[in-house]
């Protein structure tokens, strides 16, 4: 990031207060955490400038480094020449000897390292351990750890209690809000050379802006480099909501196209203009005499009204016709309970309450189609709905009065949170569920503001797992959802649950696995630790109410 555009609001300019202070004060273990694009760099970078010469400064972007690695890498940066010491202990003598020749001469040592989650539990104690080189006045060594919300979740393992304790400043990066969003477009507008930066950025446009990067400033700047191309190569002077939109569109995920097989034989022969002609006049003519039949048929049988049904759908798919307007059905979440499965979350019979009803618009559908038996989650078999009754087949907690809910997306909406407001949780299979009911969904990780989406009932059998493994809980719901993409992307079977915390309120727990027996969800949250996948696991119970 270019420190020309360094934009700090007064959230960060008290952030950015503290940090110096822990630094100028010798405080010994610095902690600055953010989601990804929130500006931890630039933070980092600000802080550097903002400080004198009398700072020496190590910095380590890439942490996936072995102990002697790190001390190889250490000893070159601080000695400025590549030594090679014979063990760790030779090391360690002349590094105390170096940093106390530097406090004699009034200089601060600081130890800078970014990207702190993926550190080792054998690293993060060789660097507490280093911590300990102090006189009896003060730190000899100031280490600033820079890491994502997930490092706060392996300070809190038990084995990292000695380096959480030594923590003396700590802070974390929150996105932008409304305010903040505009405030920071105006500057960096401003900084480029624009007098007048509202014109080109309208507030509406902002808004969008904001709605789309969700405060993310490294989203933002994406989002508002390409729109001002877009409207470059447009010959517009204003940049508006529906080019941000188009610009969100453009660069989020897309699932490739199918490939094309190689073993496919080409066409021998190309057909003639002539020949498709004739051809499609042929097919023509076929389908009027099938379609002849059919209408023949129903009206010597006396089905009058199934013959108005068939032609009224026949063209309503032709030309388009709007379907009649949703009514409104209220439709029955089921609330998950769940047993305390952490030293964080200790409170007994800890609960989800899902609202008892939620208003939601359904498009309406003809007998004949409600009458169709849903697709079941990838994995299960189909169970078909009897005639006249949904809720016979859909479990305990579900009223269905006329037809399957559905959705309009809002801005900041996600399939998941979508799935865990209707069904009080996420997990990839019942997501694939989802989107088959809804053709127009290309992928479960992107879905399009004003879209309608169908939420179908599901069977008993598809409802919440008895048993499964918790390694993690978070309170913004797009960490947890971070987390669950990053986890599938794996192959690893995830879900999303929602819990009410008394003392945290509510967050999202992130679990694996789906099991019908206790000790089987035991053995493997002890594989999930011993293949490093995650360092907590515990099993927990799920009762739908």
């Amino acid at each position: 990031p270019s420190p020309r555009y360094l934009f700090l609001g007064e959230i960060h300019k008290e952030a950015l207060a503290f940090l110096t202070y822990g630094v100028v004060e010798r405080k010994g273990f610095i902690l600055l955490t953010g989601e990804v694009g929130t500006g931890k760099t630039t933070m980092v970078q600000a802080l550097l400038a903002s400080l004198d010469r009398n700072i020496q400064c190590v910095y380590i972007s890439n942490p996936l480094l072995s102990s002697q690695d790190f001390f190889d890498y250490l000893a070159f940066s601080a000695f400025k020449k590549k030594v090679r010491f014979k063990s760790k202990a030779d090391f360690l003598v002349e590094f105390e000897e170096f940093l106390k020749r530097s406090l004699q001469d009034q200089k601060t040592f600081l130890l800078i390292i970014d990207e702190a989650q993926r550190l080792s539990f054998e690293l993060m104690e060789e660097i507490r351990l280093l911590s300990n080189m102090e006189t009896a006045d003060e730190k000899l060594i100031n280490i600033f750890l820079v890491g994502q919300p997930e490092l706060n979740e392996k300070l809190a393992e038990p084995r990292s209690r000695a380096l959480l304790q030594r923590i003396s400043v700590r802070h974390h990066i929150e996105p932008l809000d409304l305010n903040q969003t505009k405030d920071y477009v105006i500057a960096r507008m401003k900084t480029a050379g624009c007098n007048e930066p509202l014109k080109v950025f309208p507030k509406s446009t902002i808004k969008a802006l904001y709605d789309y990067s969700e405060g993310y400033p490294r989203m933002i700047n994406i989002l508002g480099d390409n729109a001002l191309l877009l409207g470059y190569s447009r010959e517009k002077r204003k940049i508006t909501p529906s080019m941000i939109r188009e610009c969100y569109e453009e660069i989020r995920f897309r699932p490739p196209l199918t490939e094309i097989k190689k073993d496919k034989k080409p066409i021998a022969k190309t057909e003639t203009t002539t020949q498709k002609t004739g051809k499609l006049k042929w097919v023509a003519l076929f389908l009027f005499l099938v379609l002849f039949g059919v209408v023949a048929a129903l009206v010597k049988g006396g089905k009058v009204e199934n013959l108005r049904l068939f032609l009224d759908k026949g063209l309503s798919t032709l030309f388009g016709q709007p379907s009649p307007p949703p009514k409104k059905v209220f439709y029955h979440t089921p609330s998950l309970e769940t047993k305390p499965s952490s030293p964080m979350e200790k409170e007994e019979g800890i609960s989800s309450p899902m609202p008892e009803k939620v208003a939601i618009e359904d498009t309406s559908q003809s007998d004949q189609e409600k009458e169709q038996a849903p697709v079941s989650i990838e994995g299960s078999q189909e169970e078909p709905i009897p005639s006249g009754s949904l809720e016979e087949a859909a479990g305990p907690g579900l009223e269905v009065q006329e037809s399957w809910p559905t959705v309009t997306v809002k801005p900041g909406d996600t399939l998941a949170q979508l799935a865990i407001d209707i069904y009080g949780r996420a997990d990839q299979k019942l997501l694939e569920f989802v989107k088959r009911h809804n053709p127009e969904i290309r992928d479960i990780n992107w879905i399009s503001v004003g879209q309608e989406i169908v939420f179908p009932p599901l069977s008993k059998q598809e409802e919440a797992p008895v048993y499964t493994v918790h390694i993690a809980s978070y309170g913004p719901f797009s960490s947890a959802r971070e987390k669950f993409l990053h986890l599938i992307s794996k192959g690893c079977e995830a879900y999303i649950i929602p819990v009410n915390l008394p003392e945290r309120g509510r967050v999202y727990r992130v679990t694996l696995g789906n099991f019908s027996r206790l000790e089987t969800a035991k053995q493997y949250a002890s594989k999930l630790i011993k293949s490093g996948l995650t360092s907590f696991a515990e099993p927990i119970r799920l009762e739908v109410r």
